[in-house]
C-alpha cells in the first residue's frame, strides 16, 4: 500500500482535487435555482440570467475535469478512477450543509463503501 501511496499520491491528490471540484460545480447548478426564471426564458434577459447562473458551476465543472486530465499522468488509471467516486462522497457533504438534505443511515453505508473500495483500489498498484 505505501508503494502504491508513493507512486500514485500526486495522481490520487489531484483526482481527489477535481473530484470535489466537480462536486461543488454541481452544487451551484443546484443553487442557481432555475425554477424561477422558467417564463423568462423566452427573452435575451432570461437567456443572459440562465447563463449568468449557470456559469460559475460550468467553470467550476471544468476546472475540475482540467485537473482530472492531469491527473491521470501521475499514476495508474485502475488507481485514479476510483478516486474520482469520492465525488459522491463529497456531493453528499455539500448538500448536507448547503442544501439541508438529510444524510441518513444508508447514504452513510454507501459513503463507507466508496470510501473502502477506493482505499482498497489505491492500495492495489503493483
Amino acid at each position: 500500500m505505501k508503494e502504491s501511496l508513493r507512486k500514485n499520491g500526486k495522481g490520487i491528490i489531484l483526482m481527489s482535487v477535481s473530484a470535489l471540484s466537480i462536486s461543488i460545480g454541481q452544487l451551484l447548478w443546484k443553487l442557481a435555482d432555475l425554477g424561477s426564471i422558467t417564463g423568462e426564458l423566452g427573452s435575451v434577459s432570461g437567456l443572459i440570467t440562465l447563463f449568468l447562473r449557470v456559469l460559475p458551476g460550468f467553470i467550476i465543472y471544468a476546472v475540475g475535469a482540467l485537473v482530472m486530465t492531469i491527473a491521470l499522468g501521475y499514476g495508474e488509471l485502475s488507481v485514479l478512477q476510483p478516486v474520482n467516486s469520492m465525488s459522491y462522497v463529497f456531493a453528499l457533504i455539500l448538500s448536507a450543509m448547503f442544501l439541508t438534505e438529510p444524510i441518513t443511515v444508508l447514504k452513510v453505508a454507501g459513503i463507507i463503501v466508496i470510501i473502502a473500495g477506493v482505499i482498497l483500489m489505491g492500495g492495489s498498484s503493483k
